[in-house]
């Protein structure tokens, strides 16, 4: 009886811990958006527009309206034109390399998967250095065919390849061995590192420069 009441507690105590977590997450989720309201709001009124929070908010609820509160056409143009396009984006890309490290770590299974520790930021340094170098010789006719997307469609496919290829070798009967991956993902890093190093040997000026 003495053992179930212990083995009783502890599963009361552990589903406890796991209610607070739980809490403590959802908390962490609301004060995050908070903030990324604020520095949104933060991000359309800060700059060399004299634009305030109180104008950006009359203007979006009710447009745009005489007096104090209301956005001229200079402000008007700067954030829905300029600021909003560019907060958005950050936005969406800052959501889509959340969401791509979240996948990565719950693919190989180990917190430590990390797209510069793992060779996938080598890899797509690979792929658009590439194309930066190669583009107007080998690669001619990829980038005519594609034009100004060749460039960032061959750093997604360096860094696919890489993931491909280290998930290939870490990965034995269903099973992903985090110490294969780790030591294969430097390994395939060093290997695409020296193979841009190449490419950066052979570009010419204009090239160094695109480079940087």
């Amino acid at each position: 009886m003495a053992d179930h009441s212990i083995a009783g507690a502890a599963g009361i105590m552990a589903t406890a811990a796991e209610g607070d977590r739980s809490r403590r997450a959802r908390l962490v989720v609301v004060l995050l958006c908070v903030g990324l309201a604020i520095a949104v709001l933060l991000s359309l009124t800060s700059g060399a527009s004299d634009a305030s929070a109180i104008g950006v908010m009359h203007d979006w609820l009710f447009g745009a309206l005489p007096g104090d509160a209301a956005l001229s056409a200079r402000d008007h143009l700067i954030i829905h034109d300029i600021r909003l396009p560019r907060i958005i984006m950050g936005v969406l890309i800052g959501a889509s390399l959340a969401v791509s490290g979240a996948v990565m770590q719950g693919l190989f299974r180990n917190p430590l998967a990390d797209p510069g520790l793992i060779g996938v930021s080598a890899g797509s340094s690979l792929g658009a250095v590439a194309v930066i170098v190669l583009g107007s010789t080998m690669l001619a006719p990829l980038t005519s065919a594609l034009g100004t997307m060749a460039l960032p469609l061959a750093a997604f496919c360096g860094g696919l390849a890489t993931t491909l290829l280290l998930y290939k070798v870490a990965t034995r009967q269903g099973r992903t061995s985090v110490a294969t991956m780790l030591l294969a993902g430097i390994a395939l890093a060093a290997l695409a590192m020296a193979l841009t190093g190449i490419l950066i040997f052979m570009a010419d000026d204009r090239q160094l420069r695109d480079l940087t």
